[in-house]
């Protein structure tokens, strides 16, 4: 790659795959894709397309044939290659042009972690293969499997560990974890219920975690590594009829202090839906305090802060793989839905307060625990 400055190559091997990748996932005429050839700024455009499918982007611009010290900005690399890859379906910069630009910017961004794994689950059955033939005593096959090895990790700035983190993930698989309503006790209906989305999307980021809603219903599917998604299951479970009967409890007690009128007129009114948003407000903090408290228990445990956060975000990146590869981009989404009137203020005053009461523990919080009885007691 003689158009490429070498530090370029991670970069532009990251977004050539992403493009390939799009591209067919669009159907679109994608015939080449390659650096640009003396990319001068003061005279070249920093990407062009033809129009048989031909591509070539700019990384870092050149001065009299020498390379630019400063590379392009990454994030201008990607709009860049965004842009021409729009060409191939609209030859021009109208209307549908810049709308379907926009819409291959975030399929383009969803590719941008995909390409390390890609190259992680590479250098995985590289090691094995490097294994094996030293099993067998074949002494120069396993130098040349370390020697490509090695190559792929200083390419791609990788450690050896990122290997040993892929290799041990292997043992958790991404799975689709549906709430079993009849264990917890909770109604189902055919509706979808705004607090408990809520919640839900809480628990799953807690616990690395995605979920679906069912539609027309309040049914939860939480989609994650076993470890996580099991005790983002329970905790979801659990929380549910525990802040039903709570809310309903808090309410009663405040109507029952505040009179006994008809409940239009009652100041009672609005407090549960308050009570309920500022508990799950309360929560959600509590969760992200205890991931922060988890990832720094990793770090000292291991003595490197980078290790703890690519072991405990590595479970989120192996979930969004997952969703993108079955998914890809015919995923349809829920409609936002908006909850019940919150600003009663002693409600919420009384919602945070019995989250703060709730022992939430931190199981499964760094994927170590892999038991599924979370501490939830109120």
């Amino acid at each position: 790659m003689h158009n490429l400055h070498p530090n370029d190559i991670k970069l532009y091997k990251t977004v050539v795959d992403a493009m390939w990748h799009v591209a067919k996932s669009y159907d679109l005429p994608l015939k080449s894709v390659a650096p640009m050839e003396n990319p001068e700024y003061k005279y070249n455009p920093l990407g062009f397309c033809t129009a048989k499918g031909d591509i070539r982007i700019a990384l870092r611009g050149k001065n009299e044939g020498v390379w630019d010290v400063e590379s392009r900005r990454e994030q201008d690399v990607w709009d860049t290659a965004t842009h021409e890859l729009a060409h191939l379906r609209h030859f021009n910069h109208g209307v549908q042009f810049q709308e379907f630009e926009v819409e291959l910017k975030e399929a383009m961004s969803n590719r941008k972690v995909n390409y390390q794994q890609k190259v992680i689950d590479r250098l995985v059955k590289l090691q094995k293969q490097r294994e094996g033939e030293a099993a067998l005593g074949n002494t120069a096959a396993a130098e040349a499997f370390a020697g490509a090895i090695n190559r792929m990790l200083i390419e791609n700035e990788l450690n050896p560990s990122d290997i040993d983190y892929a290799r041990g993930a292997d043992h958790d698989p991404v799975i689709e974890l549906s709430v079993d309503f009849s264990i917890y006790q909770i109604d189902s209906k055919k509706k979808r219920i705004a607090w408990q989305e809520t919640l839900a999307s809480v628990v799953a980021n807690a616990h690395f975690c995605s979920f679906f809603v069912q539609l027309n219903s309040n049914n939860i599917t939480f989609v994650g590594t076993k470890s996580h998604a099991t005790v983002a299951e329970y905790t979801y479970g659990t929380l549910v009829p525990a802040v039903d009967k709570m809310s309903f409890a808090a309410a009663l007690a405040y109507w029952k202090e505040t009179g006994s009128g008809r409940y239009e007129n009652n100041p009672a009114r609005g407090f549960r839906a308050a009570w309920t948003t500022a508990f799950i407000q309360r929560i959600a903090e509590r969760f992200r305090e205890a991931r922060e408290a988890a990832v720094h228990a990793v770090a000292l445990d291991i003595n490197s802060q980078s290790q703890a956060l690519m072991r405990l975000n590595g479970a989120l990146a192996k979930t969004k793989r997952y969703i993108d590869d079955k998914f890809g981009m015919k995923r349809n989404y829920a409609n936002r839905l908006n909850g019940g009137k919150d600003t009663h203020s002693e409600g919420r005053k009384r919602g945070r307060a019995a989250a703060d009461r709730m022992n939430i523990g931190r199981r499964g919080l760094d994927g170590t625990n892999r038991s599924v009885r979370g501490h939830l007691e109120d």
